[in-house]
């Protein structure tokens, strides 16, 4: 049975400030556990596991492989607990890891970045997105929504085990860049269309908010200014794209570009 301080601990981190304070955020469910106990343990501590009885009995082995145990509670208690409308059969409490941006990994790597993502559920999808075209390096501004919120875990469908998310201001990242000599892509409703624009192998490409845009200041800064063409014709037609939408297009045709694909869609 789960004490009272133990339950408030738990309910606390569905709230960011109790999130940063005991370093630890919410994994819920059969399919994020079970990414997780698969994920890279290096960077992945789990501090509690708490399930259903038969959720334990039927993932024993596969615990007992992750060197896990455990904690049997039950459907009222989990209700308690959760933030997902239906209680899960499994949840886990997890340190936030802390990455280092590590130049000489990254020189080889195309690298996204994001100005002030608000929506948790569009960077859930988005590293989600990063994930199945092998990008595997993201830097969100240090105004953007939280990575470890239970809304963007749960949208990024267990990828966010296996893609690193930095919060650095873009001037920082935009630096290193121009040190390194790597090539730089911002996206705008204005500028040369993505389909006909060569992009070299290992870029950092620029996506600004949801609600702004990239900042126009940036051009100077930038090999290219890059736009995903509309087809709507003289219809008109929608105004923009969502931004988890945009990094889909944009992320495909980088990796048609530079990558021979490692699995189909079945």
């Amino acid at each position: 049975m789960l004490s009272k301080p133990a339950i408030q601990l738990i309910r606390s981190l569905q709230k960011k400030k109790f999130r940063m304070q005991h370093g630890l955020f919410m994994v819920e469910g059969e399919k994020m556990v079970k990414e997780l106990i698969r994920a890279n343990r290096s960077y992945w501590s789990v501090h509690r596991l708490l399930a259903s009885a038969e959720w334990a009995e039927r993932n024993k082995e596969a615990c007992r492989a992750a060197g896990l145990k455990a904690e049997i509670i039950e459907t009222g208690e989990m209700r308690k607990i959760s933030a997902l409308v239906s209680p899960p059969g499994v949840l886990a409490l997890v340190g936030i890891p802390e990455y280092a941006m590590e130049a000489a990994t990254l020189k080889n790597e195309a690298l996204l970045a994001f100005s002030e993502i608000s929506d948790p559920g569009n960077l859930g999808t988005i590293i989600r997105t990063a994930d199945w075209f092998g990008i595997r390096h993201l830097v969100c501004t240090p105004g953007s929504t939280d990575a470890w919120s239970p809304k963007v875990v749960q949208a990024s469908m267990g990828a966010i085990f296996r893609v690193k998310l930095y919060y650095m201001e873009l001037d920082q990242i935009l630096k290193q860049c121009e040190k390194d000599g790597r090539a730089v892509y911002g996206t705008y409703l204005q500028g040369e269309n993505l389909f006909e624009t060569p992009l070299e192998r290992a870029p950092l490409i620029l996506f600004g908010s949801e609600s702004h845009g990239l900042d126009q200041a940036l051009s100077n800064r930038l090999n290219g200014r890059i736009t995903i063409p509309s087809y709507a014709g003289m219809e008109g037609g929608s105004e923009s794209l969502n931004i988890a939408s945009a990094v889909a297009i944009v992320s495909a045709e980088l990796a048609r570009q530079t990558k021979a694909p490692i699995r189909s869609e079945s």
